[in-house]
């Protein structure tokens, strides 16, 4: 399951992700994505991931997650992400150089803080 909050006074979007995620919500996900990015030219996200099925996409929606992301490498200029698997951690560590956005992982504990360092990011 996955849910999108957009606001229309604020380039924050936050995202609820746990178990998987069906081939509509996915691209009902990207449309939410687009019309913000097309709304505010440049957005902030919060990703807050609860425990996921594997895979927690399905896979013929795959491209159209790597291909969305290049496209709009510079649309997204900071991701908190909010998770408590260690793996997921690691991750956005490791991406965090690779990437144009600024990463940044929270634990659960701390999604009020994640919150916070998206609407301070300038």
């Amino acid at each position: 399951m996955i849910d999108v909050q957009t606001h229309s006074d604020s380039n924050i979007v936050e995202m609820t992700i746990h178990g998987s995620v069906t081939a509509q919500e996915f691209d009902d996900t990207l449309a939410k994505l687009k019309a913000a990015i097309e709304r505010h030219g440049r957005i902030r996200m919060l990703e807050d991931i609860g425990e996921l099925d594997t895979p927690p996409i399905p896979w013929s929606k795959l491209w159209a997650d790597v291909k969305f992301g290049f496209e709009h490498l510079s649309d997204v200029t900071h991701v908190a992400v909010v998770a408590d698997q260690g793996w997921i951690g690691a991750y956005v560590n490791m991406l965090n150089p690779l990437m144009k956005a600024e990463l940044k992982h929270f634990k659960r504990t701390e999604l009020d803080v994640a919150r916070d360092w998206l609407k301070q990011a300038t």
